[in-house]
């Protein structure tokens, strides 16, 4: 069946491109965004920009959400003369706007007159008891002309979204490195870290230091003298070790750090493996896994969908209690369709100021089977929408800290030889601020919208 593109939504588009070309016009520039999700009266935000002292333009924060109303044929609109009309609002927008705790705006677009007219909700406005209500525009005074300035038609107060009457913890999900203060590097005799690990397996020799390849150059944080000799007569040309200070060795830029960062994160796979962690390497992705998907420990059962739980832990949460989840999960819909949902992780690394940060970014990983990554991008869409719906910042935070105090890597060593050749990680960073962001949700309770369009979590 061919798809029709109705006449509405090319009014609708018209409406949102005429006032974006008004903002992009305007001096100084407004910044308007849509909303891309939910559409519960509210159609985007406009944030002013400021000229600074560079002749610049710069964005200064303070919002305004707007109502974009596109009408042909003159539908929401009553009373019209030459000076004035009437836009016909209901009553379920009104309560919404009034609401909001942002100014709100509405913009009314006529196609055929191709003319831009704008006014800002009172919020004093009185509800009565009737489904519509009547917002009446004056066409000479809330005209949106080329030259007109947003702030004077509307008579809007901008509404800057930081708040310096409040206090806030600002919470970071960035983890120092406590790094030795030597990197060794050994002579190898092979160029092939292939054959290298072909020898290990052949010999079986372990346990096994970290190292990075480079060349015919070994290089480890560790020293190669705790390991067995078989190993190191058969892997280095000669037993000897050239030692370089660490901060001499950052100093040589990007090839120097590059070999710590292998070297740090070799040392994390292994500690993550041990705790029943998983690495996949196509999708750079951290998850929970089981050595065995044979029996779930938990299961819930609805009319046409199953969950069944195969691994949960407890993790002490931000707020001091232990909090339960699930790590992995299977979900089975109508007895056909199924899939494994498992707790992930991506692990990335920043230098600031020749430190080391380790950046911790929560995630979802789904499976076939357990082991076996779903491809379907589509599919994956539309099993991440409800949760990137409903996950905000606290939800986010509160996965940083179960990951981060089930895994428990505050202050972990992932190895250590003495009291200063040793590498850590440490606590991550949280900072008490003079400023917060505003609190802009509606008190309006609003129905969720189903299958939205959402970026893979992949």
């Amino acid at each position: 069946m061919a798809k029709i593109v109705s006449d509405q939504h090319i009014t609708g588009e018209k409406g949102v491109t005429n006032f974006q070309l008004f903002c992009l016009n305007h001096n100084p520039t407004l910044l308007f965004r849509e909303e891309q999700k939910y559409d519960y009266g509210i159609d985007g935000e406009v944030e002013l920009t400021r000229i600074t002292e560079n002749g610049k333009k710069e964005a200064t924060g303070e919002i305004i959400k707007v109502q974009l109303k596109s009408t042909k044929e003159k539908s929401y609109i009553s009373n019209e003369t030459e000076k004035s009309f009437d836009f016909i609002a209901k009553t379920n927008d009104i309560k919404y706007w009034n609401n909001h705790k942002l100014p709100v705006v509405i913009i009314v677009y006529f196609e055929k007159e191709n003319l831009l007219f704008a006014k800002k909700v009172d919020k004093k406005r009185v509800l009565k008891k009737r489904t519509t209500h009547k917002i009446t525009f004056d066409k000479s005074l809330n005209l949106l002309e080329k030259k007109s300035s947003f702030e004077k038609v509307t008579e809007v107060d901008f509404y800057t979204r930081v708040d310096f009457g409040i206090a806030e913890n600002l919470y970071f999900n960035i983890f120092k490195i406590s790094l030795p203060p030597y990197i060794k590097e050994f002579n190898s005799s092979y160029k092939d870290v292939k054959k290298i690990y072909d020898i290990i397996h052949e010999n079986e020799f372990y346990p096994i230091p970290e190292f990075s390849l480079e060349s015919s150059e070994l290089y480890s944080l560790e020293d190669l003298n705790n390991y067995n000799i078989e190993f190191r007569k058969s892997i280095l040309k000669n037993l000897e070790v050239k030692k370089h200070k660490r901060t001499d060795f950052i100093k040589k830029g990007q090839v120097g750090k590059n070999i710590i960062v292998k070297l740090v994160n070799k040392h994390i796979k292994s500690f993550l493996y041990k705790k029943g962690i998983k690495y996949n390497k196509t999708y750079n992705r951290f998850y929970f896994s089981s050595r065995s998907y044979d029996e779930p420990i938990d299961a819930k059962i609805k009319e046409n969908s199953k969950r069944e739980v195969y691994r949960y832990a407890k993790s002490k949460s931000r707020t001091g209690r232990y909090d339960k989840r699930a790590l992995i999960s299977k979900y089975t819909y109508y007895e056909k369709s199924s899939f494994f949902r498992h707790l992930a992780f991506q692990l990335s690394y920043e230098w600031i100021d020749e430190e080391l940060f380790l950046i911790l970014d929560p995630k979802y990983f789904f499976t076939e089977d357990g082991n076996t990554p779903l491809t379907d991008k589509a599919r994956i869409t539309r099993l991440t929408n409800r949760l990137k719906q409903s996950e905000r910042n606290p939800q986010y935070l509160n996965h940083i800290y179960f990951i981060r105090n089930y895994l428990d890597i505050s202050n972990v060593a992932l190895f250590i030889e003495n009291n200063i050749d040793k590498l850590e990680i440490l606590s991550f960073v949280s900072k008490r601020v003079n400023f917060g962001i505003r609190e802009v949700k509606s008190s309006i309770k609003v129905k969720e919208i189903k299958n939205v369009n959402q970026t893979s979590l992949f």
